[in-house]
């Protein structure tokens, strides 16, 4: 598992840095005033330290994955130390521990 230095300078994993990333994607979407039924793209929150997959849902269907599951992640792709929770057809959730 790969991480990097966070803004405030300590390293934390790649599923955590690129989870606050899309958090950010969806609040500028919001402020944007994006039509919530629009794909929006999303970044792969797997554990891979060079994944650039995309992953496009609206924004309310990734405000309601995002209260089930701690990852969004690509089909198929990985989260250390993490379980499966629920597989979509565009994205599977995993959940820490």
């Amino acid at each position: 598992m790969s991480a990097k230095p966070s803004a405030e300078g300590s390293r934390q994993p790649r599923p955590q840095e690129t989870r606050e990333r899309n958090a950010r994607i969806a609040a500028t979407a919001r402020a944007h005033r994006f039509d919530s039924a629009v794909a929006v793209p999303f970044i792969c929150e797997c554990s891979e330290a060079r994944c650039e997959e995309l992953i496009r849902l609206p924004l309310v269907e990734y405000t309601s994955v995002r209260d089930a599951c701690d990852f969004i992640v690509a089909p198929g792709h990985q989260v250390d130390d993490a379980t499966i929770v629920r597989v979509k057809d565009a994205v599977w959730l995993y959940r820490k521990g």
